[in-house]
């Protein structure tokens, strides 16, 4: 009944509205309920399950990686002293398309730097976004650009601490330690032991806030660099120091296009000295090689081989030290009519004869007592077939015709050293072997690492091995002292020592597959004092007029007399007088005459 007190009005008549109204309305409510239920169920999630996860996603989004370089370990010689080192030096740089007023902060600048404001303003409006005004700069210099930089004054100029190379003796051994460029160590040592001078690279990772600022105590990962090892090297510094400025001047007097000289100790195989240099040939400056030639270069050896020849030719019994051999003036092999240096007549030559007067029909005659198989043999033996021990990027390991092509000439060509090519290296290590009693010793050239705690670790030394009996150098060691006292070597001699050696001339290439019959590689090896030797050292001079004699001989001597001093080393007397058996003899007499001065 209408207006009863007691009877409720339905519930879409109390709201007002039509019933498919109030239906969206309710449907709507409970989408909205169900919206807020998923945000608060989110919610829940991001604070209590996902807090830690995306809490690292934002700090990864804000972390800053930097790379802690490591310092390059040095490159020592014999006695600690640094050859190569790095240091952290400054590099000052500007962003040109962040300079303001170029001409403004040239000027400033200038005073700083001490260059030219012309030069300056020219660098600071050039188009790119890096120009480096001064790299290797001094901690003085930089810190005072930084000051006027923290003022405001030069907005696009930045300072940046990197390594840099430094050689504290300038050019001294450059070949032979290598160099270091944008893309890493080029040749030398630099290149050889690069894995242990790098050392390893470090990592610094932490957030930093919307201008790039490190953010304290948020550092996510700190791994130190691990600086590089130094690698210690056999070179005297001094010594090598002698051997280039006598090498230099007979570079230079010999009118050659370059040379190399090398010393050795001759128990131990250690290097210590190895010179390369190069010239036009034509008088201009001596400067380092671009490369270390006495390993990376072959050469004929010349009469220097024939040390090798006699040496195996005695320890098989093939002659005797006192035999003599008919030496004409010209010698039929295999079709060819071989020579000596200077036309002579017949004669006859003792072995010592032969070394002293430096005759290539001498040492044919002894290779033919010995055979190719037995030659070659020695060849190998005396190590002039195979790289050293030493390993150096690049060397060759000579060239030696194998047996299985060796032609009519080979043998007598081999016998005095112009059917094979050789290092520098290669050469002396044959000549050390006669010095050091018949046992072959690998060079050295680096003796051990020492890491950043200063720790040293040794390297092994290459084991050496019997080439020749110990009567076999003895017995040659005086022919040797023949040679220099009376032969082809007499500029070789230093006051107050013995020396052996034996000098080498061949003919030097002519760059269009053939020789140049005026101008060879001449050379001289030698060691002493010659009956109780101590050092061995070689000297070639390259594409000269001049035979080994003149070109080589008397750098050995400079040479040899700065290492007697250097080392402290005595004399066990001077040279020996000449001796006939080191001359021709005719019809049973010595020509005295050949006899040189």
């Amino acid at each position: 009944m209408p207006g009863h007190p007691h009877r409720k009005r339905p519930a879409h008549r109390r709201l007002g509205l039509p019933r498919r109204s109030r239906t969206r309305l309710f449907g709507l409510l409970v989408v909205c309920g169900l919206a807020f239920s998923a945000i608060g169920v989110k919610l829940v999630s991001i604070q209590a399950l996902d807090a830690k996860r995306l809490k690292s996603a934002s700090l990864a989004q804000s972390e800053q990686a930097v790379t802690l370089p490591a310092l390059r370990g040095s490159i020592l010689a014999r006695n600690g002293d640094e050859l190569a080192l790095s240091e952290v030096r400054a590099t000052i740089f500007a962003d040109p398309t962040e300079i303001i007023d170029a001409t403004k902060e040239a000027a400033a600048l200038a005073r700083l730097l001490h260059q030219p404001a012309s030069q300056l303003q020219a660098e600071l409006t050039a188009r790119t976004t890096y120009v480096p005004l001064v790299t290797g700069a001094s901690q003085v210099q930089a810190g005072a650009v930084q000051q006027v930089i923290d003022t405001g004054v030069l907005p696009g100029v930045g300072i940046h601490q990197s390594p840099i190379r430094y050689h504290p003796a300038g050019v001294l051994a450059a070949p032979l330690l290598g160099a270091l460029n944008a893309n890493g160590a080029t040749g030398g040592l630099e290149l050889e032991y690069d894995r242990e001078l790098r050392g390893r690279s470090g990592r610094l990772v932490q957030a930093v806030d919307p201008s790039g600022h490190p953010i304290p105590g948020s550092v996510a990962q700190d791994v130190p660099a691990v600086d590089g090892q130094d690698v210690l090297t056999t070179v005297d510094e001094g010594l090598q120091y002698q051997a280039e400025q006598a090498l230099a001047k007979a570079v230079r007097s010999a009118h050659a296009t370059g040379g190399t000289a090398v010393v050795e100790d001759t128990h131990t195989g250690q290097l210590l000295a190895v010179a390369s240099l190069a010239s036009d040939g034509k008088g201009g400056p001596v400067t380092q090689a671009q490369s270390e030639t006495a390993f990376t270069s072959v050469y004929e050896p010349g009469s220097v081989a024939k040390i090798v020849t006699v040496s195996g030719a005695l320890a098989l019994g093939a002659i005797t030290p006192g035999q003599s051999f008919v030496i004409p003036n010209g010698y039929p092999v295999a079709g060819t009519v071989f020579h000596d240096d200077v036309p002579h007549p017949t004669y006859d030559l003792q072995v010592t004869g032969i070394l002293a007067q430096s005759s290539n029909i001498g040492a044919i005659q002894i290779a033919q007592r010995m055979g190719p198989e037995r030659l070659y043999h020695y060849e190998q033996a005396f190590g002039l077939t195979a790289a050293t021990a030493v390993h150096f990027p690049g060397e060759s390991p000579g060239i030696v015709t194998p047996l299985s092509r060796f032609s009519g000439t080979t043998l007598p060509t081999l016998a005095f050293g112009e059917a094979d090519a050789v290092t520098a290296v290669q050469m002396l290590g044959a000549l050390n072997t006669v010095a050091n009693g018949g046992v072959y010793v690998p060079p050295r050239l680096v003796t051990g690492f020492v890491d950043a705690a200063g720790r040293e670790v040794r390297l092994p030394s290459p084991a050496p091995r019997r080439v020749v009996p110990t009567w076999v150098a003895r017995a040659i060691t005086p022919m040797l002292e023949q040679v220099v006292a009376t032969g082809t070597g007499v500029s070789a001699q230093v006051p107050g020592y013995a020396v052996a050696g034996k000098t080498g001339t061949a003919l030097a290439l002519n760059g269009r597959g053939g020789y140049d019959q005026s101008t060879f590689v001449s050379s001289f090896a030698g060691f002493l004092p010659a009956q109780h030797p101590r050092i061995s050292i070689l000297v070639v001079v390259d594409h000269t007029p001049l035979y080994g004699a003149e070109a080589a001989a008397p750098a050995f001597s400079a040479i040899a007399k700065d290492a007697m001093v250097d080392f402290g080393i005595p004399s066990d007397g001077p040279q020996p007088p000449p001796s006939t058996a080191s001359v021709p003899w005719v019809n049973g007499q010595p020509e005295l005459s050949y006899l040189r001065p």
